[in-house]
């Protein structure tokens, strides 16, 4: 009977055991599971701070501030030294009084308790924007006489017919613009015709209308000059086709460099210039006429 009652005993304790165990084992899982939250709930709490502090391992406290002779005996809160640290009685500043009229004038509650003035500040950059904003002066405008430099005189010739009806060979001087092709430019304003002030002079101009320069080169003294179809065609005849070819030779050998004139049409030679058999298959100069 002892016996039986010694075995109830041990099952049961160790029963206990076994429960005891796995009541253990679930709340180490259950903590292990809500580990982050717990940490979260830590640190939101200041749980570490007040355990330090209830366990000895307070901070230091910042010294206090040695009590200056102007300041009365009492002692303050340490919360009302540090807030009443900047503001200092007006008895123990003796250079308040020194300070200029003007200087009290523009000095704002932020200067009375040891702040720089903006204002102040901002002086010194204002005055110095307008030099810095200030714009060179304009460049002198070109004067009218430098711009006439830039036209160089060109000799250009046309035709007049006279009371007889003679075709007369006239030479004009134009002013035309400087460039890098003084002979393309005497011809281009050659195919231009005559101004107002020459056709009052009773000038006229025997090449073809629609005639176009397509090309001009000079080959040692000899000037290739390339015109369009235009230029084959002249409805004044024999006279008319002589008359173009003078004006363009006379032209071009205006230039000491050119001694001689090579006409193309399109770029091929031709022997003769329209129906009428005018000679033009090799270069032509001013005493081929």
């Amino acid at each position: 009977m002892a016996t039986r009652r010694n075995n109830d005993k041990r099952s049961n304790s160790n029963a206990g055991t076994v429960f005891w165990l796995a009541a253990i084992v679930i709340v180490l899982f259950v903590f292990a599971l809500n580990w982050g939250k717990i940490q979260e709930t830590l640190a939101r709490t200041n749980f570490h701070e007040i355990v330090k502090t209830q366990g000895g391992d307070k901070p230091p406290s910042a010294p206090k501030p040695e009590p200056s002779a102007a300041k009365p005996a009492e002692t303050t809160p340490k919360a009302s030294t540090v807030t009443a640290a900047p503001a200092v009685p007006a008895k123990s500043q003796p250079t308040a009084p020194q300070v200029a009229p003007q200087a009290k004038e523009t000095a704002g509650p932020e200067q009375a308790q040891g702040k720089p003035n903006p204002q102040a500040t901002m002086k010194p950059v204002a005055a110095a924007k307008p030099q810095a904003a200030a714009k060179p002066q304009a460049e002198p405008s070109v004067p009218a006489s430098a711009q006439v430099a830039k036209a160089r005189s060109a000799s250009l010739f046309f035709v007049r017919i006279d009371d007889d009806g003679v075709i007369v060979r006239q030479e004009v001087a134009r002013q035309i613009s400087v460039s890098d092709s003084p002979l393309l430019d005497s011809l281009a304003a050659l195919l231009n015709g005559p101004s107002e002030a020459e056709i009052r002079k009773k000038l006229i101009s025997l090449v073809p209308q629609g005639t176009k320069l397509l090309s001009a080169q000079v080959r040692g003294s000899t000037a290739f000059l390339n015109f369009n179809e235009a230029f084959m065609y002249n409805h004044y005849g024999i006279e008319g086709y002589a008359g173009q070819l003078k004006q363009v030779v006379y032209t071009a050998t205006a230039f000491p460099t050119v001694q001689d004139v090579q006409i193309l049409i399109e770029g091929e030679k031709h022997d003769y210039l329209g129906g009428e058999g005018v000679f033009i298959g090799r270069p032509l100069s001013r005493n081929s006429f």
